[in-house]
């Protein structure tokens, strides 16, 4: 393999095939707002509801993990942290061999101000001054965080954005680029006419300078700092070609399970069934990519998939239709009940002969037998005996 010499304005970084395996990062996950995909985050703060079996954290902290980081500093508002957060970090610090500290927000401080309260934590008091990565902490995407640290130790800026197309980037900061350059001529928030097709996608890069540009003591926005950093040429982008989701509802959650699943199809099929440890009859036919854990149940002559999950401790009995659809930990699916383009949340029970469409279960949730739900939002425990047959919230 060839040796790669890569020089930037910091000096020689690496001499080796690899030019960042020897760049020792820290990462920041921002988690911001916890209660945006209610009703789920009645029960639980978003970064702990499981997305395809896996918590949105942990899906984030195995990517950075596969990056080569090893220390993390999560940035949370004190009053949202639910009692169990303290184990839930131990226990992914013990399982990941990754170091994890809070920094503790006592109000809130917008997108950027965060980082200036962490400074010290990322910089160990001064003393480190090598890149990080940020990242916001309601993105999922195919991270590509190997392809953003090389870019970034090439360009030597202050700043690398990953950025992706999007057919909608009104809703989005949106980024005109120089394409050859990859360095950011523009940056506008959320522009009234059209501009680019390129957006911010969330997950930066930043040298230990950008701290001169987020003001202490006081909120400060992402959406002011990007576009006085483009302004002043010390910003560049990595566009991804992966897929790319803002868990903004429980829409967009449900929206992106297809593609997490065809992700994981290319880079780790024996997850998916029939080839994962659960156990499906022989008469259940399985229809594209669906996640079944291994302690689920699942019963005879069901049909199963496109794009299904289901969770741990899950009863599936005979005959059940799921298609596009989430079933969370500890459901029980009674026979021949169907289930389409919904998520069903923890512990809940959809009765037999049951129609479920296009509807949002939270937590212990009951069905009863042969009720339709079209487009049902329905708050935490709740027994449901009459259908609803137009979209409506159930509180």
């Amino acid at each position: 393999q060839a040796s790669v010499l890569l020089v930037t304005r910091r000096g020689v970084l690496e001499d080796s095939g690899c030019v960042w395996c020897s760049v020792k990062m820290k990462a920041v996950i921002l988690i911001g707002g916890l209660d945006i995909l209610r009703p789920l985050t009645l029960s639980l703060p978003q970064p702990l509801i499981e997305f395809c079996n896996k918590t949105l954290l942990l899906h984030q902290l195995e990517a950075l993990k596969a990056a080569g980081v090893t220390d993390v500093v999560l940035c949370v508002n004190e009053k949202n942290l639910p009692k169990s957060w303290s184990d839930v970090i131990a226990r992914y610090e013990a399982e990941l061999g990754m170091r994890m500290q809070c920094s503790m927000e006592r109000a809130s401080l917008g997108t950027a101000g965060p980082l200036k309260l962490a400074q010290a934590l990322i910089t160990n008091d001064g003393s480190s001054r090598e890149p990080f990565f940020v990242l916001n902490g309601d993105v999922l995407c195919s991270f590509p965080l190997k392809d953003m640290i090389h870019t970034h130790l090439k360009h030597g800026g202050i700043g690398t954005v990953m950025t992706t197309r999007n057919d909608n980037p009104s809703k989005y900061g949106v980024v005109v680029a120089d394409e050859k350059s990859g360095q950011i001529q523009h940056f506008v928030n959320r522009p009234e006419t059209y501009v680019s097709d390129l957006i911010n996608g969330g997950l930066y890069i930043f040298n230990v300078e950008i701290f001169s540009h987020i003001p202490g003591g006081e909120r400060a926005s992402m959406n002011d700092m990007l576009p006085q950093m483009a302004m002043d040429g010390s910003l560049y982008h990595l566009e991804s070609k992966g897929y790319w989701v803002k868990m903004t509802d429980v829409r967009t959650f449900l929206s992106a399970v297809g593609p997490q699943l065809e992700m994981t199809r290319f880079l780790q099929p024996s997850q998916l069934s029939p080839s994962s440890g659960a156990a499906v009859p022989s008469s259940t036919q399985i229809v594209g990519n669906v996640l079944i854990d291994a302690s689920a149940t699942i019963g005879t002559d069901c049909k199963l998939g496109p794009d299904v999950v289901i969770g741990p401790n899950c009863v599936v009995e005979g005959g059940v239709r799921i298609e596009k659809s989430t079933i969370m930990s500890g459901v029980t699916v009674e026979a021949h009940a169907v289930v389409h383009d919904t998520l069903v949340g923890w512990n809940s029970r959809i009765g037999s002969w049951a129609w479920v469409t296009s509807s949002i279960l939270a937590e212990d949730v009951v069905v009863k037998t042969g009720i339709l739900l079209n487009g049902a939002t329905v708050l935490p425990h709740k027994e449901l005996s009459v259908s609803v047959r137009q979209p409506q919230i159930l509180i």
